[in-house]
């Protein structure tokens, strides 16, 4: 199938715009604290001058793992398949559709597929867990099964786990490559926060690794800091997803979901902007993540209207 490149969400520059339910950011909003610490970065100037790099320590104190960080997960992606260098790239599908415009980029052939298992020596399957658009997690023991039964075909596997964090599941770093978002926990995508889990491939890492004004705030963050943010996260998501998900299944049809978004089948709900996912083949479905309960409830009103 062709894979159409779209992509939920909404720009600064944008104004006036409906409500957002395709943006799978966290519902409850940045950490306490980061817009402050992004506000004194650019008080400080700290944009005038080379990263620090810092942001590495407390991510990787955070992640218990060695941590690469890079300008957003989509850099780490290009940057962890420049080095492993496959043959080919192989997509269990569906899938986030930003790893076939990565394949093409780097012009590595890519094959769509239903099962990892058709991938041969050579080849590295890229997979996000919890799967985006779908919003099912696969368990870390499950992962790493699925990585030894490919390396003894000759093929890898990397793992992108941007949604991971709106979960209770573990992590598949080291064991497996990781690439990974900080800006849908931070529930701030502009700052361009991603990173490489595991120990890096060599010349992974670049000099200047993430923007200065993302590296300052992170690193006074601190570890803790986005711990606590990612227990309350859990928390609102453990209290508010069941009841959103079971209103809107008494008028359409959402499918079952480990994360904060999930999909619905059926005609896509006027006055309210989602993400259409014809895209990926999936005719009359579509993408949509939970807000705040005000807005939750103006989403669930345009699906049972349409």
């Amino acid at each position: 199938m062709a894979v159409v490149f779209y992509h939920g969400g909404t720009s600064w520059a944008e104004e006036g715009v409906m409500p957002d339910f395709s943006d799978n950011s966290n519902p409850i909003g940045p950490p306490e604290g980061l817009i402050y610490y992004v506000r004194e970065a650019v008080e400080r100037g700290v944009y005038l001058r080379f990263p620090a790099n810092l942001a590495e320590e407390v991510l990787r104190e955070y992640e218990g793992v060695e941590v690469t960080v890079f300008n957003g997960a989509t850099e780490a992606l290009l940057a962890a398949i420049a080095a492993l260098k496959p043959r080919r790239i192989v997509i269990p599908w569906p899938n986030y559709a930003d790893y076939v415009r990565v394949a093409q980029l780097l012009g590595v052939g890519y094959v769509l597929v239903e099962d990892p298992l058709q991938a041969a020596s050579g080849d590295l399957v890229v997979m996000s867990n919890p799967n985006n658009p779908l919003g099912r997690y696969v368990r870390r023991d499950e992962v790493l099964d699925l990585a030894r039964r490919l390396k003894a075909r000759g093929a890898a596997l990397l793992v992108d786990e941007s949604f991971i964090d709106f979960t209770r599941g573990e992590s598949a770093a080291p064991d497996v490559p990781v690439v990974k978002s900080y800006g849908k926990l931070l529930a701030a995508p502009g700052l361009r926060v991603g990173a490489y889990l595991g120990d890096p491939p060599p010349g992974l890492k670049a000099p200047w690794r993430l923007n200065a004004i993302a590296d300052y705030a992170l690193y006074h963050l601190g570890a803790s800091g986005i711990k606590r943010h990612r227990e309350r996260t859990l928390a609102y998501i453990a209290e508010e997803l069941p009841r959103v998900w079971q209103k809107v299944a008494k008028c359409a049809s959402p499918l079952p979901t480990d994360v904060h978004f999930f999909v619905v089948k059926g005609r896509e709900p006027k006055g309210v902007k989602v993400r259409p996912l014809w895209t990926h083949g999936l005719a009359d479905a579509y993408r949509v993540s939970i807000k705040t309960p005000e807005l939750n409830d103006v989403l669930i009103r345009a699906i049972c209207s349409a």
